[in-house]
Formats: C-alpha cells, structure tokens, sequence
C-alpha cells in the first residue's frame, strides 16, 4: 500500500510541477504532507524521484523550485515493485506513444521461450514486434512473446496506441507484480539498423525481461532495444521485508 501510495505521489507531483513555471517553488515539505495525506518519508522519496530526473531542484534553506528536466531527449524507463511498463510510464508523464506494429504472428515457442515461460516447448507463442515512438521520435524496438493458449487474444488485438500490459489487465484481469531483467549491449543488425535509422554496427541498449503475475507465473518474456542517446533505464532496489 505504501508504494502505491508513494507512486501515486509522485505521478501527482509531475503533472503538477510540469504545470508550473521554471523557478516556480513548490509548497513547504509539511504542507505537501498534509495535503497528500502522506508521512514525510514517503513525500521525500517522490520528491527526490523528480530530483533525480531533473524536474525540481532543491535549494539548501530556501526550498524546492521547478526545473528544466535534465534528460529533456531521454525517456527514462524505471522498474519497480509495480510493474506498469513503458507506454504507461512515458503516458503519465505527459509523452504521447505510439506504436508502429511490425509483427505479430503465431510461432513455435521452442526450449528458450519455453524455459522462460514454463510451457511446451511445441506450444505456439504469440509474437509481437514493435517499433515504438515518443512524442513522434523513434525510440526503441520491442519483441514480446506470450502463451498463445492463455492469451489467444493477443494475435489480433490492435497495439498502435495501447500496451500489451494495459491488454492483459483490461481483457484477462492480469495483475504483473515481478520483472525479471538482464541488460546488457547488444550489437544492431542491418535490419534494425534501418528501422532505428541508426549505423548498422551501432551500440544499442538491451533488456531481456521476463514479467510474472500474482501467482508468479510468467505472463510475458521479451526484449526491448533502446538507442543510448535517448533512452535510460532506472531501477530501485527494495529490500525484502524478511
């Protein structure tokens, strides 16, 4: 309940910083806490996410003033207890998405897929391509797979302007509360190259993840390939209650 809170403090404070003029000073600390309803740990810790991404700035003794975002051409992904996913993410900060579907067929899963979403490795997948856009700029190129016999559905849902997470949830109930990611570089091919209209041979970002749900089945294993000069990847680490 506390992280849901803190998020939603947080998404509340960018709609409204992003409102305001740069050098526009937020309220006091113990104003905000009890308009929000929220301990002080909780308000500085979405506080210090906007620091972070360069959207405030504080000032020692005089407060905390609206900034220009740091990364104003890089959309940064974060991954957290509450797995929500780009589209979303990049949403509630205000970016229009768009998604530009390259492929989405059946295909067999075969002893990766399988291994990595627990079913046959004869099984067909539903695989899902895209080239995804922020704000009209292309920005990353994205590979989904799901269990066709779970989501059958999937095949032929339109991803233009929707997530395959906002899908699930919408039209299977689907809660996704882990991700799984290795990152790592990956060399671009000349078919990428083309589609990111980058150098063939050119350095790209790569996550490879795995997304389960609430009773920890995998639901979606996949990767994302992000062009370093406008893309970041930010993680917090929680410490397990036990």
């Amino acid at each position: 309940m506390a992280e849901h809170k803190y998020a939603q403090v947080r998404d509340h404070l960018l709609r409204r910083v992003s409102g305001l003029p740069v050098g526009g000073q937020l309220p006091a600390e113990a104003a905000l806490c009890e308009e929000y309803a929220v301990s002080r740990i909780t308000l500085r810790r979405a506080v210090d996410d906007l620091v972070n991404d360069g959207y405030l700035i504080r000032q020692h003794g005089k407060g905390t003033f609206v900034s220009r975002p740091r990364y104003a051409l890089k959309h940064r992904e974060r991954f957290v207890s509450e797995v929500t996913g780009f589209f979303t993410q990049m949403t509630r900060q205000g970016h229009a998405v768009t998604s530009e579907v390259l492929t989405q067929k059946r295909t067999r899963a075969g002893s990766r897929l399988a291994a990595a979403l627990d079913i046959s490795p004869a099984a067909p997948v539903v695989r899902l391509e895209r080239l995804r856009r922020v704000n009209g700029v292309t920005h990353h190129l994205a590979e989904s797979f799901v269990a066709e016999e779970r989501f059958p559905d999937v095949l032929g849902a339109d991803f233009t302007a929707t997530s395959l997470y906002a899908h699930l949830r919408a039209h299977h109930d689907v809660v996704l509360t882990r991700n799984e990611i290795v990152v790592g570089l990956h060399t671009c091919d000349g078919r990428e190259a083309h589609l990111l209209d980058v150098a063939d041979g050119s350095p790209l970002l790569l996550a490879t993840s795995t997304v389960f749900d609430l009773e920890r089945r995998p639901v979606v294993h996949g990767t994302s390939k992000f062009l370093p000069e406008s893309a970041e990847l930010s993680f917090d680490i929680l410490a397990d209650a036990d």
